[in-house]
């Protein structure tokens, strides 16, 4: 997928989020009626939370995930996009740039990104979707530098990653607890600007 392909309607959303368009995916602000039971399950699946932040906070319920899409609707700083098919009618996933990982003093954005629903799994989403997020990031936000880490041994995740031109700039030693409850590494991630400008495509 090229950069040309990627469309991006300012003001598209219902809040302050644009609507980016890429061959095969839509991504926007998720809204309150997106909220499915099928939303939730996935969220709650271990199959799919077992490298994310969430699962710490099991089990979700329809109430507290309209707690929490209610407060990334209002903030002014979250970034998070519902990742759907491309007749935005299914939610697939999500893409975040979260206020915690975002420094406006050295214009540098954390991400983090999942495809839940199990249909939409292997079929290089996750890697579309990433390449509409930071195109964004990069050309509409003014950000410089964009990171993300993940579990050493979520090899998925890497090659997402890879395939957006992310370099490893580093690993941290047991800073995580995986889902066994063993400690693992954290890699780290990063895409300069510069970097991404030279690149034409995924690969």
């Amino acid at each position: 997928m090229s950069k040309k392909e990627i469309k991006i309607i300012e003001g598209g959303s219902r809040n302050k989020l644009p609507i980016i368009s890429t061959p095969r995916l839509t991504l926007r602000s998720i809204q309150l009626e997106d909220i499915s039971q099928e939303y939730i399950d996935w969220l709650n699946s271990e199959s799919v939370s077992q490298y994310l932040e969430t699962r710490f906070s099991y089990p979700h319920t329809k109430n507290s995930v309209e707690i929490y899409v209610t407060n990334m609707l209002n903030s002014k700083d979250d970034k998070h996009f519902g990742i759907y098919d491309s007749d935005d009618a299914r939610l697939i996933g999500t893409v975040t740039f979260p206020a915690s990982l975002y420094n406006s003093h050295h214009l540098t954005a954390g991400v983090s990104y999942v495809i839940g629903h199990n249909e939409a799994q292997g079929l290089g989403y996750a890697t579309e979707a990433l390449m509409g997020a930071i195109h964004y990031m990069f050309m509409y936000r003014g950000i410089e530098k964009i990171w993300a880490y993940y579990y050493e041994d979520n090899i998925a995740s890497a090659k997402v990653l890879q395939k957006n031109g992310f370099k490893v700039e580093g690993t941290l030693i047991n800073q995580l607890i995986n889902k066994d409850c063993d400690r693992t590494n954290q890699v780290i991630a990063g895409l300069l600007l510069e970097d991404y400008l030279s690149s034409n495509s995924t690969s």
